[in-house]
């Protein structure tokens, strides 16, 4: 995938202003990437009634994912043991692509491959954060990787911060997405959501209804901020300044028709649901084209 187009899918904070968000709570246990995850449901389930549970470990430039999967829906808990803001974006290299062949695109200038297909994966968080997301999974190949540009303006993929993992056929888990609190949906240039989301801690159904591409990235308003603040300070703004927002995960890049859940733990306040991808048709990101929606949880 293109370095300029994955630049897009993305923003960027300042690592200074995360530096003090960092945790000091000792290392998880993690399945590494020369693992394979457990067939076994998350703990405390019955065989094939939730989502497998796996840990993603990121670190500035690595992403530890087991290099087994099996198929059917998949909860990722990323753990941000970095110094900078990350994510861990899924997407399934189709037609029998393989990371040689995502290396010489990303050589090439224009749009993401035709065969690869976004299928979601943990959204944008700072140091010590964590972010919860569930997408269903087919076996093929696939890769998780973070396009979070770093403060040369490299995306995190360029420094090797990607990692291909396999989802295998065999005794399979449930098929299905958990159930959910609330939905949203995507479109263009829009998020569509039913009822005011409540406080509390909240599964959201993420629907991509729109012709391409499209993420939700979860912010927290800073005090006295908007979206619209937010979305100048990262297009014409030039992300200089402390941001007017805390990302707190959501879902990466789903292609059309595509789905996925995530969870959050929302308190009081303001919030955002903002998209980076960049439009297929110009180039400019989505929250150019106002996709940027701020609502309040209470």
């Amino acid at each position: 995938m293109p370095a300029k187009a994955l630049r897009g899918c993305a923003l960027f904070f300042a690592v200074t202003t995360f530096t003090a968000c960092r945790s000091d709570r000792p290392q998880t246990d993690v399945q590494t990437s020369d693992q394979s995850a457990s067939a076994a449901p998350a703990a405390g389930t019955d065989s094939g009634s939730s989502p497998r549970f796996v840990h993603v470990v990121a670190t500035d430039y690595k992403l530890q994912i087991p290099n087994k999967i099996p198929a059917g829906a998949v909860t990722l808990h990323l753990m941000n043991e970095g110094k900078q803001l990350h994510q861990a974006m899924l997407a399934r290299l189709e037609d029998g692509k393989t990371m040689a062949d995502l290396g010489k695109a990303m050589n090439t200038e224009g749009p993401p491959p035709s065969w690869m297909k976004f299928v979601g994966g943990p959204n944008a968080i700072p140091p010590g954060g964590t972010a919860t997301e569930t997408s269903v999974l087919t076996p093929g190949n696939y890769v998780a990787f973070c396009v979070i540009p770093d403060p040369d303006g490299k995306p995190h993929i360029a420094k090797g911060m990607v990692q291909p993992f396999e989802v295998t056929s065999g005794p399979e888990g449930t098929a299905a997405l958990p159930a959910a609190d609330d939905t949203v949906q995507l479109v263009e240039y829009s998020f569509k959501t039913a009822h005011p989301i409540p406080a509390g801690k909240r599964t959201i159904l993420v629907e991509n209804g729109g012709k391409q591409g499209h993420e939700l990235v979860l912010l927290k308003l800073a005090p006295g901020k908007s979206a619209k603040d937010f979305a100048v300070w990262a297009t014409t703004g030039g992300m200089k300044g402390p941001p007017p927002a805390m990302p707190m995960g959501g879902v990466g890049t789903l292609s059309q028709n595509g789905s996925a859940t995530f969870t959050a733990d929302l308190s009081p306040g303001e919030y955002a649901f903002v998209c980076f991808i960049p439009d297929a048709k110009d180039g400019k990101m989505h929250v150019e084209h106002g996709m940027v929606t701020q609502f309040t949880v209470s």
